[in-house]
């Protein structure tokens, strides 16, 4: 079995051919739009990007699949969750600022911006090899339909390739099952060169930090987000990840959020533009390290975020980005041998579970 993916290259020859436009007709060659009914509540799933990152997804183009929706009577609105690391979007007040900040507004997009895990998360069973149950975020549970917008960028911590996969088994559920996702992160403090300077402690939202007289320690509130590491001069924090554990609890995760929506109600629109080794959790952007290439879509996650890899592989770094390196530029793999995690391993396991395939026929869309 392939999957059908449809894809259209960033370059335009006018208005009248317009990237939104071809974006909208790629959803609705999918069959996605004639699925909706009139009033149907559809998420609209982004990454607003963290404060200070410039690279993430503009608004424009969501407003755009958002204007495609209101047109058939459905009622969407865009939706992202707070994040288990300590930035400026740990809470749901912080979350809200940071995406006006970064231009996600009423006005901006034309419907709501809902903070998606507010409300109790809904639980379902998955049995999977890491993950017994999922926590799913309310607003995106409770929605009869669900469109991934996703930045694709590199992945440099723990998953090698942030696509649509990462914004369902990440983006889309509760705390709780972030963090057990997280479970694969080992984080420990040595006392021999810590300084008990309270840097640590300072950025850690969670409070997850003691400061001693001597040393700091962490207590049971760790839900592993690594924000602490970054703050330590002394190199005292260690950082250790199992990617495999990771890999494949991100797509179990990924499956219980699919379980709650009918074939056909979930579409994956993956934008190749702004190609940044890291992703948008980050509160800074590095130069683009790939070209803008275009925009895939698909019903399947499993088929858009290979095609999508299959594309930047393809793809010529750009020149003095981190990406162009010998080691990198020579490579058949550009996103292993840029962040050195087999990133496959997470397709691997979502089409081991019945997420969609590897396998894919992708027809380009010019106009």
């Amino acid at each position: 079995m392939t999957g059908d993916v449809w894809f259209t290259p960033f370059e335009s020859t006018g208005k009248t051919d317009a990237l939104h436009r071809r974006v909208s007709m790629m959803i609705h060659r999918t069959g996605f739009f004639d699925a909706l009914s009139a009033g149907d509540r559809v998420a609209v799933k982004i990454h607003p990007g963290e404060k200070n990152n410039i690279t993430y997804l503009r608004p424009s183009l969501v407003r755009a699949v958002v204007a495609q929706l209101l047109r058939r009577d459905a009622s969407p609105f865009v939706t992202e969750t707070t994040t288990l690391y300590c930035r400026e979007r740990f809470t749901a007040e912080e979350l809200v600022s940071t995406a006006a900040w970064n231009g996600f507004t009423t006005e901006t997009l034309g419907c709501p911006f809902v903070v998606a895990d507010l409300g109790t998360d809904v639980v379902v069973d998955v049995r999977g090899r890491y993950l017994d149950q999922v926590h799913i975020a309310a607003e995106v549970a409770s929605a009869d339909a669900l469109v991934v917008l996703t930045h694709l960028t590199g992945h440099p911590w723990t998953a090698g390739l942030a696509g649509s996969l990462k914004q369902l088994g990440m983006g889309c559920v509760g705390r709780k099952t972030k963090a057990d996702v997280h479970l694969s992160t080992s984080i420990t403090i040595n006392p021999d060169l810590c300084n008990a300077c309270g840097k640590c402690a300072a950025v850690c939202k969670s409070k997850a930090i003691l400061v001693g007289e001597e040393s700091a320690s962490l207590n049971d509130r760790c839900v592993r987000c690594g924000v602490c590491v970054g703050s330590c001069s002394q190199g005292a924090i260690g950082y250790s990840h199992d990617y495999d554990w990771f890999a494949r609890a991100l797509s179990e995760a990924a499956a219980g959020v699919l379980s709650l929506f009918a074939r056909g109600r979930v579409v994956f629109v993956n934008f190749l533009t702004d190609i940044t080794w890291h992703c948008d959790c980050e509160d800074f952007s590095d130069s683009p390290v790939f070209p803008d290439l275009g925009v895939v879509v698909s019903l399947d996650t499993v088929a858009s975020d290979q095609a999508s890899a299959d594309l930047v592989n393809a793809s010529t770094p750009l020149p003095g980005t981190r990406a162009d390196r010998p080691e990198v530029a020579g490579s058949t793999d550009k996103i292993m041998a840029m962040t050195g995690i087999e990133w496959w391993k997470q397709l691997d396991h979502a089409e081991s579970l019945g997420l969609g395939t590897r396998d894919y026929n992708l027809n380009t869309v010019k106009s």
